[in-house]
């Protein structure tokens, strides 16, 4: 078991650096308010790092917190800084308008692209997290709600459209 646990830790590569950049409110209601958190993330390592997953949680000074999971589907490509937003919401208070400042913590799990690694997480032996914590002041970018359309009867059914499948590729 040491043996494995000696591998896990040298296989791994540096894990991606994970920064807080910037806390947009998006939406805004009596009762809550929608934010994108944008983020700055840093893969100094030469393999490219596929990102899974984000948890996370956002507090403000009032006490109002707000507890997430979301899928990542990004690769961040190697030695380069990629910019990415998830979401939170909060209720709506004095203390978590414009100007709010609110903390966000958590950790992004990702992919440790060697072979070793790729075999141990498939064992359930590796699981490899970056962790974060940063703050920053709620910033205004509120955008107009799109007006609905009232001749669609509510609870009428809105037909899907079937994506066309890509064209086969070219064969040299």
């Amino acid at each position: 078991m040491v043996f494995i646990a000696t591998l896990s830790t040298s296989c791994t590569i540096a894990p991606p650096q994970v920064s807080l950049t910037a806390i947009r409110r998006s939406a805004s209601s009596p009762q809550a308010n929608a934010y994108d958190l944008e983020f700055s993330l840093r893969n100094s390592h030469h393999d490219a790092v596929e990102l899974e997953s984000w948890s996370y949680s956002v507090s403000a000074p009032d006490g109002s917190t707000y507890g997430g999971t979301w899928a990542a589907l990004a690769v961040l490509p190697a030695e380069t800084t990629k910019t990415l937003v998830i979401p939170a919401v909060l209720d709506a208070t004095p203390q978590t308008g414009s100007g709010a400042n609110l903390v966000v913590s958590g950790e992004v799990g990702y992919r440790d692209p060697g072979n070793l690694a790729r075999l141990l997480r498939q064992m359930g032996l590796l699981k490899s997290r970056s962790t974060f914590t940063g703050n920053a002041s709620v910033q205004d970018d509120i955008r107009p709600q799109p007006p609905t359309d009232r001749s669609v009867p509510q609870g009428a059914a809105v037909p899907v459209t079937t994506p066309m499948s890509p064209a086969p590729a070219k064969q040299d």
